[in-house]
C-alpha cells in the first residue's frame, strides 16, 4: 500500500512528526512509485520557488505594476458604481414616486387638518413657561473669589484631598506712607 500524497507532502516539508518519518523513508526504501511521486512533488516545488518574486524585484517594479493596474481597472472613462451595477430609474417611475409623496402629504393634511386641537394629538407640544420659579443663572452661584485661601483648604480637606501648597515668591504689599 503506498503512501498518501498529503504524507508525503508533510514528509516533504519536514513537519511529519518522528514515528512516522521512519516510516515513510523505510517505505521510500522499497517503494520506487512513492519515491518517483516524492521526487515530482521536489520538481514542483522547486519550479514554484523558482518562479515566485522576491521582494526586491517587486519593489523595483512597484510603479510599473500600479500604473497596470490603474490602467486597466480605474480608467478615466470607466465609473465604479455602487456594487458593481448602475441604478437605472426611468422617468415615469420617478414622476409617480413625486406624486405619491405628494399625495401622502396633501393626505395627511387633509385627513388631520391644521387646526390647533388636532395638532396637538399629532405633535408633542410643552405647556411649561418659563419664569424666574423653573430658571436658575449659572452666575448666581458663588465663586471661588467669594472665599479665603484658608475656607478653600479646610473644604478640601473635609472632603478627604491632601492639598500641598508651595510659594514661589512674596511681594510685599505696597503702602502709603502714613502721614503725620
Amino acid at each position: 500500500m503506498c503512501i498518501d500524497s498529503q504524507m508525503l507532502s508533510a514528509y516533504l516539508d519536514g513537519e511529519l512528526p518522528e514515528p512516522y518519518k521512519t516510516q515513510v523513508e523505510e517505505h521510500l526504501e522499497h517503494c520506487p512509485a512513492c519515491r518517483k511521486h516524492l521526487c515530482d512533488m521536489k520538481d514542483l516545488d522547486e519550479r514554484i520557488k523558482a518562479a515566485s518574486f522576491s521582494d526586491e524585484i517587486l519593489l523595483r517594479n512597484k510603479d510599473k505594476i500600479f500604473s497596470l493596474l490603474d490602467k486597466k481597472y480605474f480608467e478615466k472613462g470607466k465609473k465604479i458604481s455602487f456594487l458593481r451595477r448602475r441604478l437605472e430609474v426611468s422617468v415615469p417611475s420617478l414622476v409617480t414616486a413625486a406624486a405619491a409623496v405628494v399625495f401622502i402629504f396633501i393626505g395627511g393634511f387633509m385627513f388631520f387638518g391644521t387646526s390647533s386641537d388636532q395638532t396637538k394629538d399629532i405633535l408633542p407640544s410643552f405647556a411649561m413657561q418659563a419664569d424666574s420659579s423653573n430658571v436658575h443663572y449659572v452666575s448666581d452661584n458663588d465663586g471661588l473669589e467669594n472665599y479665603t485661601l484658608e475656607e478653600i483648604l479646610q473644604y478640601l480637606d473635609s472632603k478627604g484631598y491632601n492639598v500641598d501648597i508651595s510659594i514661589k515668591g512674596l511681594q510685599p504689599l505696597e503702602t502709603e506712607p502714613a502721614q503725620n
